[in-house]
């Protein structure tokens, strides 16, 4: 345990080695981009991807350079940059990620969360896909939709699929990731309001999986058109036909079939298939004195009783959080470029840092003591520090001894403390505002 901090760091810098030394694969003029030496190898221009901060291109090359006189200058980064296939850093990360152990700890099942959040960054009217008019102004600004699979259990994006704000389909995202994913075994997939639909369903009993999804009331989702009792809370199991057409047996049976709607999409319709049966488990739960939730699932009585299933659900919260640090711990949010090419390196930088500090938080046991209060956790937004100054010590540079200093940053976990949620834009982080 005690080494596991240089082990994920020496296992990155592997895998990065790895892909310079066959870097043709991964630059768009193979043969001729990075076969000259320069300053900035192919190496290096992945480590520094690795390495930036919140600060400005030029600080953050001084730094990485540690103020040596000869250091290559922003345009010269960039140039070397610009070399590198759309796809490399997409695929450092999925190759890291899928290193990573990932553990099944609640009752046996992986949990995973599926969500969506924008990122903002500088206007680039040159990116329409990407550009935003902000209402009331003169002004505008670009933003990009970031799809995640977040694993619960041991707290990093197993999957991440980025979109330009015009282009967003958290539907087909979903759809994308779990195809993508290599988790087996016992699964729960648990996510909000947006993602209830028939075909989002079927595609998560064709994986195998189990899922927990909330869904929409009144007139404008599946339960509208289920034989729902008129109770403040229920818990029953609706066996549904979704069919592509009415017929008399269908208009004979409108509790039973369940017809696609013109327009909607169903993947597992072919010529002989026009039927595909589900039974879906429809659960209504009474959160407060004037609000209840609508929650969907596969998942039995007996396996998965209803206290059981608000807890999981609640546990959904955590890939908000995921999120949050992501944009204001890690980063995310004062990106370096406004071209969408730099800007997707950028993201899945962070996102594999990201994963690299959580997989060596989640090694690290914290000893709870009888005296205390309250349980207590290691600070995340301390913990993120210490992780990112590991990584970036130069070589030959003896990085910090990370698990010592991270026992010695914790605070209490209050899980009977709540907010409301009160979501507002957030500007974007122009070059010339950024951290000394």
């Amino acid at each position: 345990m005690a080494d596991y901090s240089l082990i994920t760091k020496h296992k990155l810098l592997h895998m990065m080695k790895k892909m310079s030394r066959n870097s043709d694969s991964y630059v768009k003029r193979p043969g001729k981009d990075f076969s000259r030496s320069r300053k900035i190898s192919f190496f290096d221009t992945l480590r520094f991807l690795l390495s930036l901060g919140a600060k400005s291109l030029d600080k953050e090359l001084l730094d990485f350079f540690s103020y040596r006189p000869d250091l290559p200058t922003s345009s010269a980064m960039l140039q070397q940059r610009g070399k590198l296939k759309p796809n490399t850093m997409k695929v450092l990360f999925s190759v890291f990620t899928a290193s990573l152990p990932k553990h099944s700890n609640f009752h046996g099942y992986h949990l995973l969360a599926a969500d969506g959040s924008e990122l903002s960054f500088p206007e680039n009217k040159k990116e329409p896909l990407c550009h935003r008019k902000i209402p009331n102004t003169q002004k505008g600004k670009n933003a990009i939709h970031l799809n995640a699979l977040y694993h619960l259990n041991s707290g990093i994006f197993d999957q991440v699929l980025l979109q330009p704000v015009h282009e967003k389909d958290e539907h087909s995202a979903l759809i994308t990731m779990l195809a993508q994913t290599e988790i087996s075994g016992k699964v729960i997939l648990t996510a909000d309001r947006g993602y209830e639909s028939y075909n989002t369903f079927a595609h998560i009993l064709e994986k195998g999986w189990n899922f927990v999804i909330r869904g929409r009331q009144g007139d404008r989702g599946i339960l509208s058109s289920l034989a729902i009792p008129d109770q403040e809370q229920f818990d029953v199991e609706y066996p549904v036909v979704i069919c592509k057409k009415h017929c008399r047996g269908t208009k004979e049976q409108p509790e039973f079939y369940k017809r696609i709607r013109s327009g909607a999409k169903f993947d597992f319709f072919t010529e002989e298939q026009t039927e595909y049966p589900m039974k879906l488990r429809v659960i209504k739960l009474k959160v407060s004195e004037d609000l209840s939730e609508i929650l969907f699932t596969n998942l039995s009585k007996e396996e998965m009783p209803v206290g059981m299933l608000q807890e999981l659900y609640r546990m959904r919260w955590m890939i908000e959080t995921a999120f949050s640090q992501l944009k204001y711990n890690l980063g995310a949010s004062a990106l370096h470029s406004k071209r969408i090419e730099y800007v997707l390196q950028e993201l899945y930088a962070k996102v594999i840092l990201f994963n690299y500090c959580k997989s060596i938080l989640f090694h690290i046991s914290l000893p709870q003591k009888t005296s205390w209060k309250y349980d207590y956790q290691i600070s995340l937004s301390t913990a993120v520090d210490i992780c990112l100054k590991s990584w970036r010590c130069p070589n030959g540079t003896a990085p910090p001894d990370v698990e010592i200093l991270l026992l010695k940053y914790k605070v209490p976990i209050r899980r009977e403390r709540s907010f409301p949620r009160t979501p507002s834009p957030k500007a974007v982080i122009y070059f010339t505002y950024r951290i000394a």
